[in-house]
């Protein structure tokens, strides 16, 4: 895909906020004082920043929320939830249509141990496969002809701390069965999965989740290998 003077609209958590980048009233998680920490100093050093200026392409929508999961919970923040129409109809402007929507979800659900499959009388919004399915399906609604990638979370590091070991089991279940979840739901609605991973170092992060300007180029390195470009 030539992506040079396209749109770029992006879906994440924390890891994808910066200040002045995001919506009005969603939570920040790059602000100014976590930005200076990280040695973030434009929008160009974040992961998805790196990968639009990279490809030559344009940034059209940031819709990242601060501890936002992909599926419900009822003690999280209503609004929050990126399976929710209100956040899906949001990565266009007014006529311009995202031509990539990029998708880096998954950790504050992993974090939470939600299901990945509805149990019993579960509903689909509180699983994570049940959600995510959703989150795809508004997308395909309101923009038919983007190309949608579904990135995995990424293994990190604790900045500074050699012996620190990444915690697999975060929230009671391993990351690698949400990697798997994501594969096969974007595989199920033809969207791109993309294994942030794949023949890459883990990420530096300054609290073993959060990328500094040296995790975000690993990151945007990792992901830009995945897809082959």
């Amino acid at each position: 895909m030539d992506c040079k003077d396209k749109y770029f609209s992006v879906v994440g958590d924390s890891i994808s906020t910066l200040i002045g980048y995001i919506p009005d009233g969603y939570a920040v998680y790059y602000e100014e004082n976590n930005k200076k920490l990280a040695g973030i100093e434009s929008w160009t050093d974040t992961w998805w920043g790196q990968i639009i200026s990279r490809l030559g392409g344009r940034l059209l929508k940031n819709n990242s929320w601060s501890g936002s999961t992909v599926s419900y919970h009822a003690e999280f923040t209503p609004g929050s939830f990126a399976y929710l129409d209100e956040r899906m109809s949001l990565l266009g402007d007014g006529d311009i249509k995202p031509d990539v929507i990029m998708i880096y979800m998954g950790v504050n659900d992993w974090a939470s141990g939600t299901p990945i499959e509805a149990e019993g009388d579960m509903e689909e919004r509180q699983s994570f496969c049940g959600a995510y399915r959703i989150m795809l399906d508004r997308i395909k609604e309101h923009y038919p002809g983007a190309e949608v990638w579904c990135i995995s979370p990424a293994v990190s590091t604790l900045r500074g701390e050699q012996g620190w070991e990444f915690p697999y089991c975060l929230g009671g279940r391993h990351l690698d069965e949400y990697v798997a979840g994501i594969k096969k739901v974007a595989g199920e609605k033809n969207c791109l999965f993309v294994d942030a991973n794949k023949n890459t170092a883990p990420v530096d992060a300054l609290d073993g989740i959060h990328p500094d300007k040296k995790g975000m180029k690993t990151l945007a390195d990792g992901i830009l290998l995945a897809r082959g470009l």
